[in-house]
């Protein structure tokens, strides 16, 4: 009996180590692992996939906010390298007595500025009408409708399983009738561990033009850093950890020191599923206490090292996608 199992024991230690060197396999191109950071992968060419987004974020500086968003996508590989989507977008928000007692004692309701940037009425924030449109400063505000479209292209210049290193270009326009938006971004993708471990970053430019807030357009830019580490813990379940840091500047297009609003850090953790037709991936994240404030604005609304002017301090994602 010990002779037999001697004589296979090669034979065994072959097998196993075939099987340890044999890569794992990883996810399907197109399927979002995070719920903010994007891989440098793209669908093949003719593939098509459905994808359905949910973002939920609320809690301001005080009162109640609540702001639903929704994306419906569709994506389709033009080339093995190339992926376009359109995206139909939609909102609900919910707010009522949410801004910090600093941004209420510092209204004037006399168009200074203040009812746009967030030192305006009790009722005030993303997705919530300027002061003249509330009949009452400290007025319930509830509403939900269609948002925008948007468009999104992503180019894959190196893939991270053939170069070993992904990299990507990643353009996307938003237009609607209170909102229009560009955003660049380079994604960059790494896998270790035979796939096990991947890693993401991301670097984003978003310009943003919007009346929700204000009669008067709005014009804002920001710079974006995201990225994320996801480790499979079993067949078909990955968990990670994400870290994003938004930097915004107010008045125009520009990144000059004289227009900095603010900062905000956001971290927490992400689950993923996948079959090998769908995917679901869910994701929460808090703000962190490590904002910055330089605008009057948004000096108003910072409360407790968190930065209210137009970010909030929880924000939860559910994303679910169907390859056909």
């Amino acid at each position: 009996m010990n002779r037999t199992m001697h004589r296979r024991s090669p034979a065994w230690r072959l097998a196993a180590l075939t099987a340890l060197a044999l890569p794992v396999s990883h996810a399907h191109a197109g399927e979002a692992i995070f719920t903010h950071s994007y891989l440098a992968e793209t669908l093949p060419q003719g593939a098509r996939e459905l994808e359905q987004r949910v973002t939920v974020s609320q809690q301001r500086s005080q009162g109640t906010y609540r702001l639903t968003q929704s994306r419906t996508e569709f994506e389709f590989g033009v080339s093995n390298r190339w992926t376009v989507a359109l995206y139909a977008n939609a909102y609900a928000v919910t707010a009522q007595n949410n801004n910090s007692t600093a941004s209420r004692n510092n209204y004037t309701p006399v168009g200074d500025g203040d009812e746009v940037s967030g030192g305006g009425p009790v009722t005030a924030g993303p997705y919530v009408p300027h002061a003249e449109a509330l009949p009452l400063p400290s007025a319930r505000y509830r509403r939900s409708g269609f948002d925008s479209v948007s468009l999104e292209s992503i180019y894959q210049v190196l893939s991270p399983y053939q170069e070993g290193l992904g990299l990507a270009a990643y353009v996307e326009a938003t237009a609607g009738s209170k909102t229009q938006e560009l955003e660049f971004k380079l994604l960059l993708q790494k896998n270790l561990l035979n796939d096990r471990l991947i890693l993401a970053a991301n670097v984003g430019i978003e310009i943003e033009r919007e009346k929700w807030v204000s009669p008067v357009a709005e014009k804002e830019a920001k710079f974006v850093l995201s990225g994320g580490a996801s480790y499979r813990i079993a067949q078909g379940w990955r968990a990670g950890v994400e870290l994003r840091n938004e930097r915004a500047w107010e008045g125009g297009y520009g990144f000059s020191k004289g227009r900095r609003d603010y900062a905000a850090w956001f971290a927490g953790p992400t689950l993923h599923y996948a079959s090998q037709r769908y995917f679901i991936t869910a994701g929460y994240s808090q703000q962190l206490p490590w904002a910055s404030a330089y605008s009057a604005a948004a000096r108003d609304e910072l409360v407790d090292g968190r930065v209210y002017k137009a970010s909030e301090r929880h924000v939860a994602r559910l994303l679910a996608g169907l390859s056909f």
